[in-house]
């Protein structure tokens, strides 16, 4: 498990997803203090939420965000707006896909235990988070004084404490990649020769 540095998360995801009965939590892209959901929307081609729906056109998306939603549904896709933490939705899954959302949380655990009774005996959940070690963090608090923090996060994980987190609520994890779109070298060279430096990690685990 994470031995290998990707660069691309839906390459290791599409597997999982392709012709299953898929959730995507936390789908819609958007940072209210830097963009709106329908310029991101418009913008990122390889938005995570359209690569999911192409490979099972049966996705259902979920989100807090009600703007959001609106216009992932007049584009197309089927997308419900819930609280992750708290909603029953009376149906359970293939595979459950949660990308930068753990963070957002209040209660990861309480979310995990939740999504346990989403998921199919046997069923995977794929987490990917921002890496608090990552090495352009410690660059900008070199020049900047303080690390880039998105203004909405409200907790860090790494591959051990997602891990743990994972055994407590019933997963067993099982593969894990370290995630580097390509790079700015004077911010990043340190992940060359430690992958722990690395922006972001996914983290595949089994419902048992």
């Amino acid at each position: 498990m994470f031995s290998k540095t990707i660069g691309d998360r839906f390459h290791v995801i599409e597997p999982f997803v392709r012709a299953r009965e898929v959730m995507d939590l936390g789908c819609v892209d958007s940072r209210k203090a830097r963009h709106d959901a329908q310029a991101r929307f418009e913008y990122k081609a390889n938005l995570l939420h359209k690569q999911i729906a192409q490979a099972s056109p049966g996705t259902l998306g979920v989100d807090i965000d009600p703007d959001g939603v609106k216009v992932l549904n007049e584009n197309g896709y089927q997308v419900i707006v819930a609280d992750v933490e708290t909603m029953d939705l009376g149906r359970q899954f293939d595979t459950i896909v949660a990308g930068e959302l753990i963070e957002h949380l209040e209660s990861p655990g309480k979310w995990l235990r939740n999504m346990f009774r989403h998921l199919k005996p046997g069923g995977v959940i794929i987490v990917s988070t921002p890496n608090p070690f990552y090495a352009g963090s410690t660059w900008k608090i070199w020049r900047y004084g303080k690390p880039a923090v998105h203004e909405e996060h409200m907790g860090w994980q790494d591959p051990t404490t997602l891990g743990q987190l994972f055994k407590r609520t019933g997963f067993e994890p099982f593969e894990g990649y370290w995630v580097q779109p390509t790079p700015s070298l004077l911010k990043t060279w340190k992940r060359l020769f430690r992958p722990f430096f690395s922006h972001t990690f996914i983290m595949f685990a089994r419902r048992l």
